[in-house]
């Protein structure tokens, strides 16, 4: 493998442990985020969308985190084939 290579594979290993302590974040905060949104205050950020956004934002990192990856797997296919 070349350097390279090593350091889309690194890079896709940092995205994919930053995604993994974010969801562990908030499953962590899940009980309290819960009751925030109950909350009289939080009715706001239901009307304005912010909620819907912040769902939609870590919709798009995790999918350009699978195009990081599946970019990296299509480097390394024409060369395994060269091989053979």
């Amino acid at each position: 493998m070349s350097t390279m290579d090593d350091k889309i594979n690194r890079k896709i290993h940092i995205v994919r442990d930053i995604l993994n302590n974010v969801y562990e974040i908030l499953e962590i905060f899940k009980p309290l985020l819960e009751k925030m949104i109950k909350m009289e205050e939080a009715e706001k950020f239901k009307k304005n969308g912010s909620f819907k956004r912040a769902a939609s934002l870590f919709g798009d990192i995790s999918l350009l985190c699978k195009e990081i990856e599946e970019d990296s797997l299509m480097i390394d296919l024409p060369l395994d084939n060269l091989g053979n």
